[in-house]
């Protein structure tokens, strides 16, 4: 499997602390079924994380390291970007990188706060050449209450990721139940770990897996865990799944609903 959103790389944001936390969460990793890991530290325009040449030569060294302890993980370098006002500048300055060189971008929003003109904010990135994916999409207050809004993303350009312990129940409730018919309706083009310790929020993925496979099927789980992931590594094109809208009474008919 392929890690698509992880925090693993040490001392660089607010994942990973240290070297020896990183070399056990890439344990963790491989014993999981993981081979490759993007790390996605955090650019914020408004924050100090490390940017630019040092976080290529900080991965460089860790998978130096996991070379030398005979890991077989292999670390890539990304971001996920904060989005406010200052991100579209910033991206045209430079300074950021996509997912493993590609055309792809992680994107976070304000947890309370999905940009209305979400359709503008999708073609800002097309313009400038990017596909942009919303990073794990299940925790956007906006998103979680109403299905149409998932649906709109898509429609807008963007493909949505979640997080592997929210589609395994450990976010509670409704964020399970958003995710569990958001897979089955063919919404999710990826889920990742969003690792940031080697304790709690750990790069794990194939209990996450089975469950995609048993809500939408073998072919279906390997395209969001392996065929995905493998096409941003290539810089490959990305085509959404058909989406299926389940008509049911209740909470699936409110999801679905438009406002």
């Amino acid at each position: 499997m392929i890690d698509m959103h992880c925090h693993i790389l040490p001392g660089v944001d607010d994942g990973s602390k240290s070297l020896e936390e990183s070399v056990e969460m890439a344990k963790i990793a491989y014993a999981d079924g993981i081979r490759h890991i993007i790390n996605t530290s955090h650019y914020h325009t408004e924050a100090d994380y490390v940017t630019g040449k040092r976080l290529l030569e900080i991965a460089s060294e860790f998978n130096a390291v996991l070379g030398n302890l005979g890991i077989g993980v292999r670390v890539q370098v990304g971001n996920e970007l904060y989005f406010n006002e200052g991100l579209m500048k910033a991206l045209d300055e430079g300074g950021f990188y996509t997912l493993a060189g590609s055309r792809y971008v992680l994107v976070e929003f304000r947890p309370d706060k999905v940009p209305e003109d979400i359709a503008e904010v999708a073609y800002e990135f097309s313009i400038r050449g990017y596909v942009p994916i919303v990073a794990h999409v299940e925790r956007y207050a906006q998103v979680l209450g109403d299905m149409g809004m998932a649906k709109r993303m898509i429609e807008a350009g963007f493909l949505l990721q979640v997080n592997s312990r929210s589609l395994l129940g450990k976010r509670g409730t409704p964020v399970f139940d958003f995710c569990e018919h958001a897979v089955k309706n063919r919404m999710i083009h990826f889920v990742a770990s969003d690792a940031h310790d080697s304790r709690v929020r750990t790069p794990k993925m194939s209990g996450a897996y089975e469950k995609a496979k048993e809500l939408a099927g073998e072919d279906i789980a390997n395209e969001i865990f392996i065929s995905n992931p493998q096409r941003i590594l290539k810089d490959e094109e990305i085509v959404p799944f058909e989406i299926v809208e389940h008509q049911k009474k209740g909470l699936i008919a409110r999801l679905f609903k438009r406002k």
